[in-house]
């Protein structure tokens, strides 16, 4: 995965994001649709052998556009890394 900074400023961030789908956009577009400080969340990808998408994300006033940034990528890991846990918790309980 390579990231680029297409646009910064207080209130909104606009990435290009190379090779990754919308598996991975979508779950990081759920986590920042979760959050009151987010007015909006996209992400275009613009055709599917092209392997560059733009994530957008645009926060209320008051709010910086990397922090909320920075607090939804972190609880997309978490969320992962809960995921991680049920499933080897479900393996470990399967006969083998």
């Amino acid at each position: 995965m390579k990231i680029r900074v297409l646009k910064l400023t207080d209130r909104e961030v606009e990435l290009e994001v190379e090779n990754e789908g919308h598996t991975f956009l979508g779950a990081l577009q759920s986590i920042f649709l979760e959050d009151p400080r987010v007015e909006f969340v996209g992400y275009n990808i613009p055709h599917p052998l092209i392997p560059k998408a733009t994530f957008t994300l645009k926060v209320a006033p008051g709010n910086e556009a990397t922090t909320v940034l920075k607090d939804g990528v972190k609880n997309l890991n978490s969320r992962l890394k809960e995921l991680e846990d049920r499933f080897l918790e479900a393996y470990g309980n399967v006969e083998k």
